[in-house]
């Protein structure tokens, strides 16, 4: 089960790592660009992993949401 956040996030993540790929390809890198989109990745994964770690709770709690709806 996959939400849109979960989607979003998972598509910006695996975007920053093609693009630092991408700039370790190149011999004109500046460390700070390298630097940059390695806390940006980091920071992306930290937002993924919190998102999944609270939804944990609904999603396998019984009844999931409906709870919430009452």
């Amino acid at each position: 089960m996959s939400s849109e956040y979960e989607q979003n996030v998972g598509g910006l993540i695996s975007e920053k790592r093609r693009m630092l790929e991408s700039l370790k390809g190149k011999t004109e890198v500046r460390e700070e660009e390298v630097k940059r989109l390695n806390q940006e990745i980091e920071y992306l994964e930290n937002l993924y992993n919190n998102y999944n770690l609270g939804m944990n709770y609904f999603r396998r709690a019984k009844g999931g949401r409906k709870g919430l709806r009452e």
